[in-house]
């Protein structure tokens, strides 16, 4: 993903070129992909007419074999839809009789850096990548491995977030038996249990 994002602001919303997704206030709104497109054309060219003709070569292609004329209108639909623009009295898309589309509104283009991705936390609030390395170095230990992966330059976790981490660590083969053995010998006093109950009645 682009290291900028190119938006469009019109009114409450705002068009987010990079990331094709249409907010009202800073909430996402619903629009596919294609009528994103032609809004994002629209938009583009505030004021201007579209014609029919430069639409259809530029999101339908002049070999496109779909029905233009009904694919075009349900994506206007779904624009005026999202937009709650009123076909009668339109704010935003006006439609041009046997031309195109015009933008009404004025358009302010801008280009704003991309937010810092996310640092996904594993549930003890480590990131998860650092997690990921401490469960390495672990098994590391345990099978006598001579050499271990270099620190990592991130800070640190406190000791009680890397013994909640390790706690989460997969359990080893002797912890298994023991669990077996506990289970099995639960099962054999019920059986006598019952055994002894059915015998007194």
């Amino acid at each position: 993903m682009s290291a900028t994002h190119r938006l469009l602001k019109f009114g409450v919303f705002e068009l987010n070129l990079d990331t094709q997704e249409l907010r009202k206030f800073g909430t996402q709104m619903k629009l596919p992909p294609q009528p994103f497109r032609l809004l994002a054309l629209l938009a583009s060219r505030a004021g201007q007419v579209v014609t029919r003709e430069e639409i259809q070569e530029q999101l339908w292609g002049e070999d496109t074999y779909v029905d233009f004329e009904h694919g075009m209108n349900k994506c206007v639909k779904q624009i005026r839809t999202a937009l709650g623009d009123d076909v009668g009295k339109p704010v935003y898309i006006e439609t041009i009789p046997r031309q195109g589309y015009r933008f009404l509104a004025p358009v302010v283009s801008k280009t704003v850096l991309a937010p810092a991705p996310r640092v996904r936390e594993s549930s003890s609030g480590i990131p998860a990548d650092l997690a990921e390395m401490i469960r390495a170095r672990m098994a590391a230990r345990k099978s006598g491995a001579a050499t271990e992966p270099p620190p990592s330059p991130a800070v640190a976790p406190s000791e009680a977030a890397v013994a909640a981490e390790i706690s989460t660590a997969p359990e080893q083969p002797q912890d298994r038996g023991w669990r077996w053995i506990v289970v099995a010998s639960l099962v054999i006093l019920v059986l006598i249990g019952l055994g002894i109950y059915a015998y007194v009645r």
